[in-house]
């Protein structure tokens, strides 16, 4: 995407990023210029990633989901791993 502008170094906090978003539904912002294009691409970003992951970097929240992805992601790896390894053994005899 050639007209995405990069992320700025401003950290932004969630009600901030929805209010930026809010203003910029409404057509309050003017997209032409790069600095405004810049921030707002941001506070999209920063509230997507609230959705996703369920609030701001540091939120109990997040900090949950991200522990329970971690968590299915070895369940599924250890239970792969059950299921091959006697495969995998019992393929010798």
């Amino acid at each position: 995407m050639p007209d995405r502008p990069r992320r700025s170094s401003v950290r932004m906090t969630l009600p901030e990023a929805e209010r930026i978003v809010a203003l910029d539904h409404e057509g309050r912002l003017d997209r032409n210029d790069p600095s405004v294009s810049k921030v707002v691409f941001e506070a999209h970003t920063v509230v997507q990633r609230a959705a996703m992951w369920g609030g701001e970097p540091g939120h109990p929240a997040r900090r949950r989901t991200g522990w329970i992805i971690l968590a299915c992601g070895l369940f599924v790896a250890i239970w792969i791993a059950g299921l091959l390894v006697p495969l995998v053994l019992g393929a010798g005899r």
